[in-house]
């Protein structure tokens, strides 16, 4: 009897192990604790977007430098493009056959005219120069000067010039005009010019000489000088 019971007990024994064994081979797996919380996290939060790549520009001081016109800059101004130029004027003067007669003085001599005790001169005026500005080698000009003489004999013996020339690269100079005087039986001449003018900086210093024909032999000539601006 006891080893019946024995027998069936170790029977049932046997058989709860089957059991339990083979319900153990037919339950599916349990997955992982990943991903079995995944799901709950997809489902708890919200769907993320992935961040758009950023485009990263190296930018160099060569790419990003703006080209800017540059400074418009001013010539400097050159005398020699000037219209206009002036100023005084020093110099010498001589007079041939002062002490001769002369029709023109109604057979008296321009010493006697005006009493000079000379026939040199010093000479002071003022100069008055237009250029036509050609930006070449030729240049036309239109001269006007004020000059008196005898200020050393104590006489004032004033004349003016009119005349029109050329220059030569903005340094000779020719011309011809007219010589006009106060003085009866004298007031009008020719006149011919021709010099040099080299400029000195911002300025010129003229050396011009002058020749004034006369029908009675009484000629004119002389230098003169002196600055122009």
């Amino acid at each position: 009897m006891t080893n019946l019971r024995c027998a069936g007990l170790s029977l049932l024994t046997v058989a709860l192990l089957t059991t339990a064994t083979s319900a153990r081979a037919e339950a599916p797996p349990l997955p992982p604790p990943s991903a079995a919380s995944a799901p709950e996290t997809a489902t708890a939060e919200a769907p993320s977007v992935a961040p758009a790549r950023e485009s990263s520009v190296r930018l160099t001081y060569e790419s990003t430098r703006v080209d800017r016109p540059a400074a418009a800059t001013t010539a400097p101004v050159s005398p020699d493009d000037s219209t206009v130029l002036h100023g005084f004027r020093l110099g010498y003067g001589y007079v041939m056959n002062y002490d001769k007669p002369a029709e023109a003085f109604n057979g008296q001599s321009l010493k006697d005219k005006v009493g000079l005790r000379s026939p040199h001169h010093f000479l002071l005026g003022y100069e008055v120069v237009y250029r036509v500005v050609s930006h070449s080698w030729l240049n036309v000009l239109l001269f006007g000067n004020a000059i008196v003489a005898g200020l050393e004999q104590s006489k004032v013996l004033p004349s003016a010039n009119l005349l029109i020339g050329f220059e030569l690269k903005n340094t000779f100079q020719i011309g011809v005009g007219a010589n006009l005087s106060p003085l009866k039986g004298s007031e009008g001449h020719t006149i011919i010019a021709a010099g040099w003018t080299p400029r000195v900086g911002d300025i010129y210093t003229p050396v011009h000489f002058f020749f004034i024909p006369d029908v009675d032999g009484v000629h004119r000539m002389g230098v003169t000088t002196g600055v122009t601006f």
